[in-house]
């Protein structure tokens, strides 16, 4: 509920934003779920009374006006773990990233502000992978690795990559649209998430913070 509660926040603060990325948001397959989570939820915020209501969640102060907004999670939260073999063939675990800041970015190939944002994240993840910064794709493809690969050749794409089958999506979904990015600091707590494009002006300030908080044993 904590991320469905987000979602709905960011799209009521950024209606414009989401109609230019229609087609991402209406590709993804939960968006039609979400968007009746998201009915109900009008309809009980405007049967409640004052007391009731939760102030909202307000973004970080954007650093680039064309990037997405990144929002704080509400409360500390450990993220959901998962264990996953990424398209490497290598085993990949969530709660194992201890120590590390993991930027986990929800995409698929047919998904414009996807292709946008990858190039910027390539390059934060070969300047800060040697202090820690863990960037993992999760590619929601339907045709899996046939589309996956050759766009990630396309994009110099060196972060790990999975192709979702439903595990990271039943923990983490459903999702406003694509693509959206959860981050995740040294502690394995859920930091900050966001739906749409990010870049790089955008993030490198966040990480270099989070990457540089010092975590005791």
């Amino acid at each position: 509920m904590p991320v469905i509660q987000a979602t709905y926040q960011y799209a009521i603060r950024n209606t414009k934003y989401m109609m230019r990325n229609a087609y991402c948001v209406m590709r993804n397959p939960l968006f039609i779920s979400l968007l009746a989570v998201l009915s109900i939820s009008l309809i009980s915020a405007c049967s409640s009374d004052k007391s009731s209501q939760q102030k909202p969640t307000e973004p970080l102060e954007r650093l680039d006006p064309y990037s997405a907004a990144l929002y704080p999670a509400r409360q500390k939260a450990t993220a959901t773990d998962f264990t996953i073999e990424l398209m490497n063939g290598q085993s990949f675990q969530l709660s194992e990233q201890k120590g590390n800041v993991v930027l986990m970015n929800i995409w698929a190939t047919w998904c414009a502000p996807c292709a946008d944002e990858m190039p910027d994240f390539v390059d934060l993840y070969e300047k800060y992978k040697d202090q820690g910064l863990v960037i993992l794709g999760v590619s929601i493809d339907e045709q899996g690795r046939s589309v996956v690969k050759p766009f990630m050749e396309k994009f110099n794409v060196t972060y790990p990559m999975f192709i979702d089958d439903g595990i990271i999506m039943d923990k983490y979904g459903p999702t406003m649209g694509i693509p959206t990015t959860y981050i995740i600091d040294k502690q394995g707590d859920l930091k900050y998430f966001s739906v749409g494009a990010l870049t790089k002006k955008e993030l490198e300030p966040r990480l270099k913070e989070l990457l540089e908080e010092n975590v005791e044993a």
